[in-house]
């Protein structure tokens, strides 16, 4: 193989590290798994969140049934003191009967407030659901996303070694003056090397000269396009 040859080959291979290199990066910097995560992360807050809500309602209700206990009790005391007969006294069965409507009540009251923090407890339970429902998707679809990412990762960086190896067997075989001119003109140019594609140079679109064209057909020797500089290279 010749240098032109070799240095096409070479330039296939730095190519293809650095679209590599570029898939690595954007997977690095992927924005869709920061955009997930960041979801991820705001629902989770918002399910401990609803579990503090859910837990201080609950609580709440609790308290409120204790209380609704401990006011059947006393109504049903304050009524079998009224209506066993044992009280005589007008004014204390008076008292008592005013102390049951006041019981009967708070019990209509606590009741009432104890349906509401059901009803509340249910909500929040529903919305807990709801939002862990959307977490588990929302966790499955990252958990892919994630391992595609992994293998994507790790057959670049298999390829990016095949690569690497390719190309250090074609360095090799390059003179060292030719590779400091092939670096230059990369860096330059993006691309050191320009195919001939029907008489033009593909890195400028100019239109080639008959000699320079017969050049390349017959001559083993670095031709370079007069406009854009580039090493030309015509498939023979």
């Amino acid at each position: 193989m010749g240098t032109l040859d070799l240095l096409w080959e070479l330039q296939k291979h730095d190519n293809n590290l650095k679209d590599m290199n570029l898939k690595l990066e954007e997977i690095s910097n992927g924005e869709k798994a920061k955009m997930l995560a960041l979801k991820l992360d705001q629902m989770e807050s918002k399910l401990k969140d609803i579990e503090k809500r859910l837990e201080n309602s609950q609580s709440k209700l609790n308290r409120n049934n204790l209380l609704l206990k401990d006011l059947d009790y006393r109504l049903n005391k304050t009524e079998k003191d009224l209506y066993e007969g044992k009280i005589s006294d007008l004014k204390q069965l008076s008292y008592l009967d005013k102390e049951r409507e006041i019981i009967k009540k708070n019990i209509d009251e606590k009741e009432m407030e104890i349906i509401e923090q059901l009803e509340e407890v249910e909500n929040l339970k529903e919305e807990f659901l709801k939002v862990k429902k959307d977490f588990n998707v929302l966790k499955l679809e990252y958990d892919k996303l994630m391992e595609k990412y992994s293998i994507t990762t790790e057959n670049l960086k298999t390829k990016t070694k095949q690569e690497l190896e390719e190309k250090e067997k074609i360095v090799s075989n390059v003179e060292e003056s030719i590779l400091h001119l092939y670096v230059k003109l990369r860096k330059e140019k993006g691309n050191a090397l320009a195919e001939v594609v029907e008489d033009r140079c593909s890195g400028c679109n100019m239109l080639l000269p008959t000699i320079i064209i017969d050049k390349l057909k017959n001559m083993n020797t670095l031709v370079y396009c007069e406009n854009c500089g580039r090493i030309l290279y015509l498939k023979k």
